[in-house]
């Protein structure tokens, strides 16, 4: 019966060598192989005894642990499975031995993939084989890897209980004394216990004494994981470089997936997010090429984070959606969990609260089972937030209350601070203003001198208490020292720290911090130049913030470029803001700068208007209504003018609301408004609101917008071209880009969001060719690039600050969902993709007085309270140009030609670009065009600079008519004389 059942084994047990009686020996072999780099030696040594004896278990088993730390786990399932043969009642032991080994090998190929319910099954068997085989070393390592099972399945306390048992019967063997207290470290991290930090480190001393690299990379994972725990997320980054090194060293690309992914995580806490991107990428490119789904699972939710943050909703839920997906295929309870946390916060920022509160009581009730303090706590601060926002104070302080004692219980000392702060901004809401003036100085107090964000958060929300009580002195001192100390810090950063505060405050729910109230409160108590010039000073660094977003985001190359201006206008900026210098720099007494801020939670917006008369500025304000309150009518509006209607109505409606207050401030004799807006005001084209007698804003004023007040003084500042009305004698230089050779282009049918994303190829534009030539005719030194030559590479690499004018004739654009998705769309090659991003712009050195952007959705971009839209304009205007001439929503080929045309004509007939746009736009009204052929463009910038151009050369009319006819006479002829060969 023995030889019936068997008949290989015996070939098996006569081909094994004296010292391939240790299955673990023959694994550790290949591990030694592949963590030296001699594994192709090796697997030919084994496959060369398979050759001789086919059934040679040691070389099976070898070569299929080769397979599996190489990642092939169909290969090494296959051998494996060879082996598994053995594991039957009446087999020899040595054979049985090699298929615990076999079970034991792929439980471990399942775990660290994350498939923990296939491994927690196998380790199983690897333990029953071993024990049938009298392998008490199989035996133990089985038992190790069902710690982590228990653990990941059931619990930490589950973990801990079963190594407790299994911890007495280790032998004085380094590997396993190692590997248990590995584990023993992993599990007090998962529970919260005080104890992680010190087993995590005398375990990786011990693991590197006994050259266990691998197993001295898991225990200093665990020590960073308690560090983050500890509110120590930058200790525990640093700690994972250690942990990348160490696996990169052994070649453990599955476990260095794991490691990445958390070091990602961590990145995300401190505000990194380009680093962080980078990093989850690498994770997820290690984890699919080693089968790690499980790293690759909780990298993507990493990702869906940032894209959060980034208020991409779209691509936020796409990535959660995957990762919720490879979760629930790998049974992984803990992801899942920690996946409905982002889905609960995305559900609330769509508006869907019961949603997002049915996602945070699941997560809730599964913490509390398993005793997961991260789970209990993000639940908590889920459940009070929603009730926020609800309105519902008791639910709320409940909650707070209860994340405090999950806090406490797991001594997670450096999260609780925060508590205070979410306290007191409760309490604000509530009207209760003691109560919040003394939690929120208790979370000031708390704070280390460094955490200057959190100064400034606090800082923010005391001045809103001091605004409520109507103390608008102390409201302003409080929010100008808060500023001051915030951007003396901002001054002395490095990059790599700038782009950490860059993403520092957009995840606070009102990211305004209740500024825009107390400027409105400090405005109306007539505090109007302070109140100006604080908005100014936030507005700068948030425009800042953004540029460094979107740079870091996107890994533009400009990204150094962009991050050296900043600091440049940081340090510029300091000190007291000079209204004087701010006034002195107005082109004329008929130009007005008009700033709106806005703010969140029916916040009042502040119009400030200030006019220079009679060389003295002079500052007004007025509190108008929650732009909140005309959300609705702007979206109805805007939506209404680009689909080419006229909504009269609403026009009037919000030129009362936006521009009579304007009017009435500016006085008379402004016919030039530099509008600042704010908020939702980045969707309205004031030219087409209607004013108090009926006409259009364009019938009455040039209107031109800017990102702040201080960008477009700095502008007006950079005047190269003399005293208003006198332009300069030399014609500008021209470059003009157009009709681009897209990649795989399409005729027709492609969007520009989707061939940014790869899916399609983009339409040709043939009619920006001939927009581009039509350009050339202005200037005598001209240089039109068409097709291929109007490349991202020529743009990159040509030297740009000769040309006084560049036009962009193609398609552009600005993803109101993403910043990382706004870029000019131009041809490929020479390595690049043909996407110029922001921070590509920004890095340009530019010196052009005016750069026209002749695109789709060109002026639009993310929309961020407080800093507006920056798309591409702001990018530009960091480059070095002067102004930017945009479109904001897509206007036909026939109409943009014949704007264009005329908007370049009056510029060479001598007037600057904000009265030449205006010309335009009242021709094209003149001759009846809709509001959506001319509103849609706008000057962004300096509207009163001076471009240089000669008239266009045009054929006379009588000429050209002739011309045309001789032409049509002469093509007749030969049409005629072809017709008579033919019928000869």
């Amino acid at each position: 019966m023995h030889r019936r059942m068997f008949p290989g084994l015996l070939v098996l047990l006569l081909a094994a060598r004296a010292d391939d009686g240790d299955p673990r020996a023959v694994a550790r072999t290949a591990l030694r192989a592949v963590e030296g780099d001699s594994a192709v030696r090796v697997a030919e040594r084994w496959e060369a005894r398979l050759r001789v004896a086919p059934g040679d278990a040691a070389a099976t088993l070898g070569l299929a642990t080769l397979d599996r730390l190489q990642y092939d786990y169909a290969g090494a399932e296959r051998r494996y499975d060879a082996l598994r043969r053995a594991d039957t009642l009446g087999a020899p032991a040595l054979a049985r031995r090699y298929a615990a080994h076999a079970w034991l090998g792929t439980a471990q190929g399942e775990h660290l993939r994350g498939i923990f319910a296939a491994a927690a099954e196998h380790y199983e068997r690897a333990r029953r084989a071993a024990v049938a085989a009298g392998d008490s070393t199989a035996e133990l390592q089985a038992l190790l890897g069902l710690v982590v099972m228990r653990a990941r399945i059931a619990s930490p306390a589950a973990g801990i209980a079963l190594l407790d048992s299994v911890a007495p019967r280790l032998p004085k063997d380094a590997e396993l004394q190692a590997a248990a207290r590995a584990r023993r470290a992993m599990l007090f991290a998962q529970a919260g216990r005080a104890e992680a930090e010190g087993e995590g480190r005398a375990c990786a001393r011990e693991a590197l004494a006994a050259g266990e690299r691998r197993i001295a990379a898991s225990c200093l994972h665990t020590v960073a994981i308690d560090a983050e725990r500890r509110g120590a997320p930058r200790v525990a980054v640093q700690l994972l470089d250690t942990v990348a090194q160490l696996y990169r060293a052994t070649r453990d690309r599955s476990q260095l997936a794991g490691a990445l992914q958390w070091q990602g995580y961590m990145l995300t806490q401190i505000g990194e997010y380009g680093r962080a991107r980078a990093v989850l990428r690498e994770s997820v490119a290690s984890g699919t090429a080693s089968g790690n789904a499980g790293a690759v699972a909780w990298a993507s939710l990493s990702l869906a984070s940032i894209e959060r943050l980034t208020q991409d909703r779209a691509a936020a839920g796409a990535a959660l959606a995957r990762s919720v997906a490879a979760f629930d295929s790998l049974g992984d309870q803990w992801g899942a969990m920690s996946a409905r946390t982002l889905g609960a916060e995305l559900a609330a920022d769509a508006g869907d609260l019961r949603r997002a509160r049915q996602l945070a009581e699941a997560q809730l009730a599964w913490g509390r089972e398993v005793h997961q303090p991260r789970s209990e706590w993000a639940a908590r601060l889920l459940l009070a937030g929603i009730a926020e926002r609800e309105g519902a104070w008791a639910a709320t302080v409940a909650e707070l209350d209860s994340a405090r004692a999950v806090a406490r219980r797991y001594a997670m000392a450096g999260w609780e601070n925060e508590l205070a702060y979410l306290e007191g901004r409760v309490a604000l809401r509530r009207g209760r203003l003691d109560e919040a003036e003394r939690q929120l100085e208790a979370f000031r107090r708390a704070l280390p001198p460094d955490d200057f964000v959190g100064r400034y958060r606090a800082g923010a929300r005391l001045a809103d208490v001091h605004a409520r009580r109507g103390e608008p002195a102390l409201a302003a001192r409080e929010l100008a020292a808060a500023g001051d100390d915030l951007d003396a810090w901002r001054a002395t950063l490095a990059d790599a720290e700038l782009r950490t505060l860059a993403f520092q405050l957009s995840g606070e729910e009102d990211a305004d911090l209740g500024v825009p109230r107390v400027l409105a409160s400090l405005a109306a108590a007539g505090f109007v130049e302070q109140a100006f010039g604080l908005a100014e000073r936030r507005r700068a660094r948030e425009l800042a913030d953004r540029l460094v977003q979107a740079a870091t985001l996107t890994g533009d190359r400009g990204t150094d470029v962009v991050l050296a201006g900043v600091q440049t206008r940081a340090r510029a900026a300091q000190g007291s803001f000079a209204l004087q210098s701010l006034a002195a720099a107005l082109p004329d007494s008929t130009t007005a700068l008009v700033e709106f801020v806005v703010g969140v939670r029916g916040a009042p917006t502040t119009l400030f208007v200030l006019t220079r008369r009679g060389g003295a500025p002079s500052i007004a304000a007025r509190i108008l209504p929650p732009a909140d309150s005309l959300a609705g009518q702007i979206a109805r509006f805007t939506a209404l003018v680009e689909s080419n209607a006229q909504p009269a109505s609403l026009g009037r409606a919000l030129g009362a609301a936006l521009l009579d207050p304007v009017v009435a401030l500016a006085g008379p004799g402004v016919s030039r408004l530099v509008i600042v807006p704010d908020g939702i005001l980045h969707r309205v084209p004031f030219d087409a609101l209607q004013l108090a007698g009926g006409q259009y804003a364009v019938e009455r004023f040039a209107v031109s917008v800017a990102p702040s007040a201080a960008v477009v003084a700095e502008l007006w500042q950079r005047r190269t071209s003399g005293p208003a009305g006198a332009p300069p004698a030399a014609p500008a230089r021209v470059l003009a880009l157009g009709d681009p050779a897209f990649a795989g282009e399409r005729a027709a049918g492609a969007t520009f969001r989707s061939a940014l994303l790869g899916s399609v190829a983009l339409p040709r534009l043939e009619s920006s060719g001939r927009e581009a030539r039509a350009v050339a005719r202005y200037s005598p030194d001209v240089s039109v690039r068409l097709r291929g030559e109007a490349s991202e590479a020529f743009v990159k690499r040509t030297p740009l600050r000769d040309f006084g004018v560049l036009h962009f004739a193609t398609h552009a654009l600005v993803d109101e969902g993403s910043a990382t998705r706004t870029a000019i769309a131009l041809s490929p090659g020479d390595g690049e993709d043909g996407f110029l991003f922001p921070g590509d712009i920004a890095a340009l050195d530019l010196h052009a007085d005016l750069v026209v952007l002749s695109a789709c959705r060109t002026a639009g971009g993310v929309l961020v309270a407080g800093e507006g839209v920056q798309g591409l304009t702001a990018p530009l205007l960091q480059a070095g140009a002067r102004a930017v001439v945009a479109s904001r929503w897509r206007v036909g080929d026939r109409s943009t030609v014949a704007l264009v045309e005329d908007f370049y004509d009056a510029m060479a007939a001598g007037q600057p670009v904000g009265e030449a746009l205006l010309t335009a736009k009242r021709a094209a009204l003149a001759r009846g065009a809709p509001a959506t052929e001319w509103a849609a463009f706008s000057v962004v910038g300096d509207p009163s600079v001076f471009v240089a151009l000669r008239p266009a050369r045009r054929w006379p009319w009588p000429l050209a008519t002739l011309l045309l006819s001789l032409g049509a006479l002469a093509a007749v002829a030969v049409v005629a004389a072809r017709h008579r060969r033919r019928t000869r």
